[in-house]
């Protein structure tokens, strides 16, 4: 068993029974068919209280992901709810900007969501980079339910990976 180290984004009660820790990136193609797949599984059982959810934005130093590193910067977690629906506009539009260049992104961010580079983010970032190096954490999404990791087909859709995620909460 694992045990989480950093706090980052929370949804749902942390005392909930079931509690799912998600190192994600927002500009990792398989991350999205898990975010969407968690939207639409997790994110109900949090609003019951069955769910504790932590999301950490996994900015690992990787061209692809380097995207999404820069997105990530611009949400304030202190907000979780405003950060959560940030990230899954970013999720659901990946295509648009995760292969544009660095400007584009931190333009994208500032005039058409208005936000600003966060001071904290960034020290979370950091902090969640190295909970991973501690952890042995190599991959986004690496997911853990209830400090197991969960497995899953990667290469799965939004359907198939929702129907994994709910027999595993259920267990």
């Amino acid at each position: 068993m694992t045990e989480e180290k950093v706090k980052a984004m929370h949804l749902g009660d942390e005392n909930a029974p079931v509690s799912v820790e998600a190192f994600i990136n927002m500009a990792c193609p398989y991350c999205v068919e898990f975010f969407k797949a968690a939207d639409k599984v997790l994110i109900p059982l949090t609003d019951e209280g069955m769910v504790s959810y932590t999301i950490k934005h996994f900015d690992k130093p990787k061209v692809r992901l380097f995207h999404g590193a820069i997105a990530n910067l611009y949400l304030d977690y202190s907000n979780p709810a405003k950060a959560y629906n940030l990230m899954k506009e970013m999720f659901e539009n990946q295509d648009e900007w995760a292969a544009a260049d660095s400007k584009f992104i931190q333009t994208k961010m500032m005039e058409e969501f208005g936000l600003e580079e966060q001071r904290s983010t960034m020290n979370l970032s950091m902090d969640i980079i190295h909970e991973t190096v501690e952890r042995g954490i190599e991959v986004a999404p690496t997911v853990f339910i209830n400090g197991e990791q969960f497995k899953y087909d990667l290469n799965g859709d939004a359907a198939s990976i929702e129907m994994e995620l709910i027999h595993a909460v259920r267990e």
